[in-house]
């Protein structure tokens, strides 16, 4: 498999943005929330595991007003109570996401682009027979990856809920874009590559999806995702030291953290066979948050690096074949 990439978080998102992204979505949820930090009920109902739909859970750590809870049967992390679909679904159609997108994602596109979505590229490649195989990028949005599959000769769409989005990708990069929910779309065609970069982790129902894009994958296709940890270092800092960290928690958007366990099920019971995991984390310098000199900073780089061999970085990457 390809080398991990030693990644300086703050290369890729600048301290300053991510504590004023982290204050801005604070003082965005407030409304949620009555005079004394309880969940207003016209914003949260409660529900089970949004994996397994199991209701046995115990609370692991509260943060900024969001409870958290550990399903007691999947071991993933979740939201409890949790933010209601209407809310979420305003949430990234009513320009507030996008704040997080251009002040952070975007800043950092050059990096994403040469480095991250080219080893993204790579690691696809590997598992694939056809040299131009057609991929649906669901969550797309700035489009970097999609461009770069397309500059390889693959035949790309995009899918994102974002209205600025569809007309942004295609008049950067000629490229076209679903917008909308891709829950509600229907294709034509089917996919020999689908991928779902930090995409689940944001959506009420994350195994309606995985069924909905099975159904749109071509026999023998890869389905790719990229979703938070709940085994990761930061997530058993946090048990034991909580805090509110700028990254990796998210309050509001990120509404489950996968467990291992979860992973295996959802492709046991959808018939997809595991072909490789990963993790890329940036757990030490979320929890630091402080820059070092060049020396110290390669240290920290390196801790990270055996956490990700361990699969304790703060992120899965899922490769998954139908």
């Amino acid at each position: 498999m390809l080398e991990k990439i030693k990644l300086n978080l703050f290369k890729l998102k600048s301290k300053n943005d991510l504590e004023s992204i982290y204050r801005f979505f604070k003082k965005s949820t407030r409304k949620w929330f009555d005079k004394n930090q309880n969940p207003r009920k016209e914003f949260f109902h409660v529900r089970g595991c949004l994996l397994c739909k199991s209701k046995s859970s115990q609370e692991v750590y509260k943060i900024d007003g969001f409870t958290y809870h550990e399903c007691l049967s999947c071991m993933s992390i979740y939201t409890k109570p949790h933010l209601r679909e209407v809310v979420l679904d305003n949430l990234y159609s009513d320009g507030t996401y996008q704040v997080y997108q251009d002040k952070l994602v975007k800043k950092g596109k050059k990096i994403r682009k040469e480095i991250l979505e080219e080893r993204k590229y790579l690691q696809i490649k590997q598992f694939l027979s056809k040299k131009t195989p057609k991929l649906l990028d669901i969550g797309c949005g700035s489009g970097t990856f999609l461009d770069i599959c397309k500059q390889n000769g693959w035949h790309v769409e995009g899918v994102d809920p974002s209205p600025t989005v569809k007309q942004t990708v295609f008049e950067n990069y000629s490229i076209k874009v679903h917008q909308g929910d891709f829950n509600q779309m229907k294709f034509n065609k089917s996919f020999d590559v689908i991928t779902l970069w930090g995409v689940l982790e944001h959506v009420a129902d994350p195994i309606a999806m995985m069924k909905r894009v099975k159904a749109s994958l071509k026999r023998n296709g890869m389905v790719i995702f990229e979703v938070p940890s709940a085994n990761c270092f930061i997530s058993e800092y946090l048990r034991k030291y909580n805090f509110s960290p700028t990254r990796y928690i998210e309050s509001g958007r990120h509404n489950i953290f996968f467990s291992i366990e979860a992973i295996r099920e959802i492709s046991k019971n959808l018939e997809l066979k595991i072909e490789y995991i990963e993790t890329n984390g940036l757990d030490v310098q979320t929890i630091l948050m402080k820059e070092f000199d060049n020396k110290i900073t390669d240290k920290i780089l390196n801790m990270q690096d055996v956490l990700n061999d361990l699969l304790l970085g703060d992120h899965y990457r899922v490769f998954l074949r139908n």
